[in-house]
């Protein structure tokens, strides 16, 4: 690997640890693109028959949490979940998993990466 090359994948990492999550509705900052958790998205669908596309993130400074948490109808199973919402404008973002660690599950479609 030449010089250039592993400043190019420096620059890239910087950006991609740089690069904000943002409410698409008001664009407050939710979290980074660097709390993304591996494996990142993943597609579910809740017992009324609705789909979402979850991205996932280790944390998310600009999301609150609402709700008791429960487990009825987890897509995590170990984790209870509870709203998270937009600390701005309060729309519904998705969900805070609390288990053996705690992430937010936000909806793709609600937030601009």
């Amino acid at each position: 690997m030449s010089l250039s090359t592993s400043i190019d994948i420096e620059e890239k990492t910087e950006q991609k640890q740089d690069k904000v999550v943002r409410c698409k509705n008001c664009n407050h900052t939710i979290t980074r693109a660097a709390f993304a958790i591996e494996p990142h998205e993943h597609t579910f669908r809740n017992p009324a028959g609705y789909s979402f596309h979850l991205l996932c993130y280790s944390d998310a400074p600009g999301a609150g949490e609402t709700g008791q948490p429960t487990t009825e109808a987890t897509w995590f199973p170990g984790y209870a979940w509870s709203f998270a919402f937009c600390q701005e404008c309060l729309n519904h973002l998705g969900w805070w998993f609390n288990g053996s660690d705690r992430f937010a599950g936000l909806i793709a479609t609600r937030v601009k990466r």
